[in-house]
């Protein structure tokens, strides 16, 4: 149990280090956001996988994958969720909490990580939604353990809802699937990160970007994309976006997920071989190409790349309190 917990508190606080300095931390919350409530789901007994929340983030429908259930909505509690992690109040997501919900005297004799698990077993059996499992986040925050909530942090085990008093090994699991949690997320920060690298080299080998860098922008903050889609966000006619996208798929930026002329669908390389529609490659990673050599024509692609992702943000962010009103 003391080494579960140790670890976990060491992956934890390398994907907290690693997130605050990261250039791309915007996209990657919204990506974990979609993670962390797939596993919230998950933990409510829905038949529902990582790829069904990213494609219902990004407004699209994978072929092949089971239909949405339309006798009730279950990412109904998304945007309330969405709106506590964008919230500056630290104390704002508590108004929400049980009133039963505390800690014991004996609470100071425990570890912070295992006390703000128990406070979502005690949110878990007072509320039978996936809020709790989505509280977590928040609760590793409070404790001091990140500097700010982590939605793929967004955990726990069946037991805490389902038994009043979990036995050890269902700490235990808890512990082990929370660390794991926390080294998915620091890999997929690590897998974006060099996404955005490539990106740049990209860009930075083209005689002509064109719009490709929006695309490459969009791509960080909607990782699913198809031809319609990518016309509308950037107001392009669909058969010039599908003209983008096959660029962008020829410089190994996309992965199709599609076998069809119509109605395509990309997704970033790194999902792909993660959700099982490409090969993933086998035996040592490849090595990173060196950096760039500094110039100010590089230096000038790089910044106006870094305004394409900014102005991304702010669009869709504008999109996303339209759809809340």
């Amino acid at each position: 149990m003391v080494t579960a917990i140790a670890e976990a508190t060491a992956a934890i606080s390398c994907l907290d280090a690693r997130f605050c300095v990261s250039p791309v931390a915007k996209a990657w919350t919204r990506r974990a956001m979609w993670s962390g409530y797939a596993k919230a789901l998950q933990l409510q007994q829905a038949e529902i996988d990582e790829i069904d929340v990213f494609s219902w983030g990004c407004g699209l429908k994978v072929p092949g994958r089971a239909l949405r259930a339309t006798h009730l909505d279950v990412y109904e509690d998304f945007a309330p969720w969405e709106a506590a992690l964008a919230d500056s109040d630290p104390l704002a997501w508590r108004d929400a909490l049980p009133l039963a919900i505390g800690e014991p005297a004996e609470a100071a004799d425990h570890p912070p990580l295992v006390r703000a698990l128990d406070s979502v077993r005690q949110h878990a059996r007072a509320v039978g939604s996936i809020v709790p499992w989505l509280a977590l986040p928040f609760a590793l925050r409070d404790r001091k353990l990140t500097a700010s909530p982590l939605p793929c942090l967004a955990s726990g085990v069946k037991a805490f809802r389902l038994k009043k008093t979990p036995q050890d090994d269902d700490w235990l699991a808890a512990l082990r699937a929370l660390g794991n949690s926390a080294l998915a997320g620091l890999d997929r920060l690590h897998a974006l990160e060099r996404f955005y690298r490539d990106a740049q080299r990209a860009i930075a080998a083209q005689f002509r970007p064109g719009a490709l860098p929006a695309l490459l922008a969009l791509s960080h903050q909607r990782p699913v994309l198809s031809p319609q889609a990518v016309a509308d966000q950037l107001d392009l006619s669909v058969a010039g976006a599908s003209k983008l996208l096959e660029r962008a798929k020829e410089a190994g930026l996309l992965a199709e997920i599609t076998q069809r002329r119509t109605w395509r669908l990309f997704l970033t390389p790194d999902l792909a071989a993660e959700f099982g529609y490409v090969q993933p490659k086998v035996g040592r990673p490849t090595k990173e190409p060196p950096a760039l050599p500094g110039d100010r024509k590089l230096a000038a692609a790089f910044d106006a790349f870094d305004e394409e992702m900014a102005a991304i943000d702010a669009l869709l962010e504008s999109h996303s309190e339209r759809a809340a009103r």
